[in-house]
């Protein structure tokens, strides 16, 4: 028989009408999904968070692939929580933005936006162990980044401080126990803003909480000795602050200036 003798089985025709329809059906949706995308977008740029979150959650439903919208979402949904607010309501924003950040890591698990993200929640939400475990997360995917280790090391003044207290007031109520978990707790702050100096030796913010964590270390000490040193590296580092941040300003301020001569040329 010829090609041209050749009939369709009626059963494989419908399966090709088929074929083409499922295929024409995911196009069209997944079109849709980024009208949708784009629609959030715009809202969501107009901090019309309610809006963009109907939006995204349009182009997830269309297309659960399009991670893009799934990561907005989530992101619409943070821009929803009030952090430092405790109430029902907004805790369970909070939960939602963690949830959809989650689910994005399924889809990439190493999307270190999402890991950023969650990391960002717990730690404005005052849940700091649980912050530490998404920043050290993040350090597995993406070693060379200082954030994470200035994210554990900010955490962990907070958390000494807390106990210290102001000028180290705090420490001789201690109990030796006490102590010594807050000793840990500082080490562990000045070994992780250390490395973010390591990896960016600019990095001002992180002088600055490596002064002050010096500065907890001080407060420790038992000896006047080690007291004293401690305080002496506090305040190299406090003036090193100082003049990066001046430098770093008076860049900006020849930036914008060259910036705006360049506009005015044109």
């Amino acid at each position: 028989m010829s090609c041209k003798e050749r009939k369709l089985s009626p059963i494989f025709a419908i399966f090709i009408i088929l074929s083409l329809t499922t295929t024409g059906c995911g196009l069209l949706n997944q079109l849709k999904a980024r009208d949708h995308l784009n629609k959030g977008v715009n809202a969501y740029s107009g901090q019309r968070y309610t809006l963009a979150v109907e939006e995204f959650t349009k182009a997830v439903s269309l297309d659960p692939e399009l991670l893009n919208a799934r990561l907005y979402l989530a992101t619409a949904y943070r821009s929803q929580w009030t952090p430092g607010v405790y109430t029902d309501e907004n805790a369970a924003k909070a939960d939602k933005a963690i949830s959809t950040f989650e689910e994005v890591l399924e889809k990439d698990p190493e999307n270190v936006n999402a890991m950023a993200n969650i990391a960002g929640i717990y730690n404005a939400n005052d849940e700091p162990e649980k912050a530490k475990e998404w920043y050290r997360k993040r350090l597995i995917i993406d070693p060379e980044n200082p954030e994470p280790y200035y994210g554990i090391g900010t955490i962990n003044w907070k958390l000494s401080h807390d106990e210290t207290g102001m000028n180290g007031d705090g420490v001789e109520f201690l109990e030796e126990e006490d102590r010594a978990k807050v000793h840990t707790v500082v080490t562990e702050g000045i070994e992780a803003l250390e490395k973010a100096l390591e990896l960016d030796d600019d990095y001002t913010d992180a002088m600055q909480y490596l002064n002050l964590m010096y500065r907890e270390r001080s407060y420790l000490a038992e000896e006047e000795d080690e007291k004293r040193r401690w305080e002496i590296e506090a305040g190299r580092l406090a003036l090193k602050a100082m003049d990066s941040a001046r430098r770093r300003q008076k860049e900006e301020e020849i930036a914008r200036h060259s910036f705006g001569s360049k506009e005015e040329n044109e």
